[in-house]
């Protein structure tokens, strides 16, 4: 049991670790804390006493350690497949460099986009990095060059969420990660079909699978993932994302 909880003292699994949810016997202070985390991966918080309750109601703010931990989230993303296309940076900088843009638009809108939702519920949340996230990102870009894994696990960090939620709102703070992504792709779809063959329409090529992409995985229905939190909430509205993502990355992969 990985989660311990502030309030009774116990531990439990990820789906009973807030205290709604296995009828915690302490005294449940929306101020304080706890080790409540939302993302890719799974891991304890332990961000107790770091954060009062001005800053769990404050919407659209972000800690010093926040930005630090999204840069280098953002740069171990930018960075791995930085590899594939290093060799063309001196022959075409500025369709490398879009490039790189529309990777960090799919990563940062994902994750700034489940922090603001679970802010304007008045929620306390943050980005968090992950050592264990990093390494299996890394990990599995490699797998995916010598063609073991047919995607890549992308998952450097996570938004950790506090406060009192109930599984309707986390539903709607799952959903809005995917949502943010299908909506760029849709964006970089119109590009598409306006510029199919001159460099626009390559970017956006990149554009509808990077995002497409990353929804559909982010839309697993079990696990840490956003979709499980989706289903349980509201399995139409999860079946509806995965329709749409799905039909985009598999047009842009056909």
């Amino acid at each position: 049991m990985p989660f311990k909880c502030n309030y009774c003292g116990g531990y439990f699994c990820e789906q009973h670790r807030l205290p709604e949810f296995h009828d915690c016997p302490g005294t449940y202070n929306a101020s304080k804390i706890g080790n409540t985390q939302f993302g890719s991966y799974t891991q304890s918080s332990g961000y107790g006493s770091n954060y009062s309750t001005s800053k769990v109601t404050r919407p659209f703010w972000f800690s010093n350690r926040e930005i630090r931990d999204l840069a280098v989230g953002l740069a171990v993303i930018l960075m791995v497949p930085l590899f594939n296309v290093w060799n063309y940076f001196l022959q075409e900088p500025l369709f490398i460099g879009l490039y790189l843009v529309i990777l960090t638009l799919a990563f940062m809108l994902h994750e700034i986009a489940h922090k603001f939702m679970a802010q304007r519920m008045g929620l306390w949340a943050e980005f968090r990095i992950s050592l264990m996230g990093i390494v299996l990102t890394v990990f599995s870009f490699l797998l995916l060059q010598t063609h073991v894994l047919p995607i890549m696990f992308i998952a450097p960090g996570a938004v950790m969420i506090a406060g009192m939620i109930n599984s309707n709102e986390w539903g709607k703070i799952g959903l809005a990660g995917p949502v943010t992504n299908i909506v760029q792709a849709l964006i970089y779809l119109i590009l598409l079909l306006l510029a199919p063959n001159d460099v626009i329409g390559e970017l956006a090529y990149i554009g509808v699978a990077a995002n497409s992409g990353l929804a559909i995985f982010n839309l697993i229905p079990f696990g840490v993932f956003d979709g499980e939190k989706i289903f349980k909430w509201n399995w139409k509205a999860w079946l509806g994302a995965v329709i749409v993502a799905g039909s985009l990355f598999i047009y842009a992969t056909l």
